[in-house]
């Protein structure tokens, strides 16, 4: 209704529609009592936007090591996981004198704090993170048990990738985060352990379980040419084709036999970052992938990184493939 409360009602909804195209159609309709009337419920919109920008309910500058922790149990109990900006604001206001505080807190604080402690400690790369990790992983909270290995995965120092040799082996949620840690930061001497825990996510989850993706990656990285068999099982029987992507990928750096088999139906991948690994790598002496090279570097709708990959391939002129 045109009255007050109605406009009032109206500019929220634009304010918090999750598609906004249809409210800027409506904009444009040239009755004044739909076009008008949607135009200043948008603005409307935009200036309660505004007002709450100015008046966030976030920490303040002056804030204590207990403030913060108050603030992300507060925000954990309403339903929302603040953990990371908490983590960020105790970065601004604690110092050398709160880490006994923090580490209690992260050892047995309410969960909200816990979350928010681990986080710190494991940005902050202090060495009593890992045992901490370790246990809270263990925790009934699946808040807290998510928490710590989200923020172990977060670690890019030396300690956490020694301690996820030491975790690799162990069958749970952890062990499999450690995994892919090795997968992402691992030296060589790291690929039993990856090639094990990509076999085992295989036959336990199936071609489409999400911790293959950086196990997938870790294998092409590391070069573990005896993966090669489990990678063309993901190439063929995954239904993401992000993943078929990847599994061709770190088939381009694992299977010699990539180049005149999978890469020659890469070609004509849905994805255009498979078509240009393809592109790379696939056999020109096929009279399919001279073709299909040539169709590529000429067709105006290829992405640019795909011909880019071709013409490296024949040079400048299509013709002379």
């Amino acid at each position: 209704p045109a009255t007050d409360q109605g406009a009032a009602d109206l500019a929220a909804a634009v304010r918090d529609s999750f598609e906004p195209r249809p409210w800027r159609l409506w904009a444009d309709d040239p009755r004044e009592a739909v076009g008008a009337r949607v135009r200043a419920a948008g603005e409307q919109g935009s200036f309660d936007r505004w007002q709450r920008q100015m008046r966030p309910g976030g920490p303040r500058p002056g804030w204590s090591v207990q403030a913060v922790f108050d603030w992300a149990q507060q925000a954990l109990e309403r339903g929302s996981e603040l953990h990371v900006p908490a983590a960020r604001c105790l970065t601004a206001v604690a110092g050398p004198d709160d880490l006994p505080q923090i580490v209690e807190a992260a050892r047995s604080g309410p969960e909200g704090a816990r979350c928010a402690a681990l986080h710190y400690l494991a940005e902050a790369g202090e060495p009593v993170v890992l045992d901490l990790i370790e246990a809270a992983a263990l925790s009934p909270s699946l808040t807290v048990a998510h928490t710590a290995i989200a923020a172990f995965e977060r670690m890019t120092g030396a300690d956490a990738v020694e301690r996820a040799r030491r975790w690799a082996h162990r069958p749970d949620a952890l062990g499999a985060s450690a995994a892919g840690v090795l997968a992402c930061r691992g030296t060589a001497q790291d690929a039993p352990q990856v090639l094990g825990a990509l076999r085992e996510a295989v036959r336990g989850d199936g071609p489409d379980a999400p911790r293959l993706w950086t196990l997938v990656d870790g294998a092409g990285r590391l070069g573990i040419a005896c993966a090669a068999p489990v990678l063309r099982h993901v190439y063929r029987e995954t239904s993401s084709s992000h993943l078929r992507g990847r599994a061709a990928r770190a088939l381009a750096a694992t299977d010699p036999s990539f180049a005149t088999g999978f890469a020659v139906e890469c070609l004509w991948d849905c994805e255009e970052t498979t078509r240009e690994v393809a592109a790379l790598h696939a056999e020109t002496g096929d009279i399919r992938v001279a073709e299909r090279l040539r169709r590529l570097a000429t067709d105006p709708a290829e992405e640019a990184e795909v011909q880019t990959a071709v013409r490296s391939r024949i040079g400048p002129d299509a013709s002379a493939v």
